[in-house]
């Protein structure tokens, strides 16, 4: 279960890093705004850069670009056009795999009503929607997918993972003691129970991992776009999306 739910992390991490057999890491310190004619990219540096086509305005003023820089705005624009919005949507359904796969745990370990099945995940809940909020269909915020979320992620995972061995351990501990349950039997219910999760949970997760590496090749797109586009008077020198 648990590594199925740290694929959520994994996808988001530095962009969209697969720790796969392809390497696929990148780093960003940008925000972005997409509205129907204009994309605009703010640097961490404070450089607002703004894509119309195949032109470009950095702080206010537009730049004069030759033919293979207007290709690279005009593909950098539409690029991120496309990846945006699909990463909001890996971010959705990641977090949407992930509460399943620790709901399905605690139905399976814990005979909880309603309302004590929301307490067990609310801080999972309120991460995933602190994530969803930097990441829309036409925004995207980097400086909150970082490294620290990665921490806090794994810290809220491990609590409430804690606190349903916690909780059933001491179920199962009663009906092992009172002999209404055998070791061969626990230990035969918990393989049965990874096993559903994981048939449950395996396929999305799949299917998350391939979506993920078709956004690595868009990512390795708008690095090329944006190393031809450093050139540019007033474009951040050492560019905006670089290897993590």
């Amino acid at each position: 279960m648990k590594k199925s739910v740290f694929l959520f992390i994994t996808l988001l991490i530095s962009g969209v890093a697969m720790a796969q057999n392809e390497a696929c890491n990148f780093a960003t310190a940008i925000d972005v705004l997409i509205s129907p004619d204009v994309l605009t990219v703010t640097h961490a540096s404070g450089t607002v850069v703004r894509f119309e086509g195949a032109q470009l305005q950095i702080d206010g003023t537009p730049r004069a670009l030759n033919a293979m820089q207007q290709a690279a705005s005009l593909g950098l624009d539409r690029t991120v056009r496309a990846v945006i919005p699909e990463l909001s949507l890996i971010t959705t359904d990641s977090a949407s795999v992930a509460l399943e796969a620790v709901g399905l745990a605690a139905d399976a370990l814990l005979a909880l009503d309603p309302d004590e099945t929301a307490q067990l995940m609310q801080p999972l809940s309120e991460l995933f929607s602190e994530i969803q909020s930097s990441i829309t269909a036409t925004y995207f915020n980097s400086s909150a997918i970082n490294a620290e979320l990665k921490t806090n992620f794994e810290q809220t995972v491990e609590s409430t993972v804690a606190v349903l061995k916690k909780a059933h351990g001491a179920a199962l501990l009663a009906k092992v003691l009172s002999g209404e349950l055998s070791g061969e039997e626990l230990q035969a219910r918990m393989k049965g129970l990874r096993g559903a999760i994981d048939a449950r949970v395996a396929p999305k997760t799949l299917a998350l991992e391939r979506r993920a590496k078709t956004l690595c090749h868009q990512f390795k797109a708008l690095k090329a776009f944006d190393r031809q586009l450093r050139s540019v008077s007033g474009y951040p020198n050492e560019g905006m999306i670089n290897d993590a």
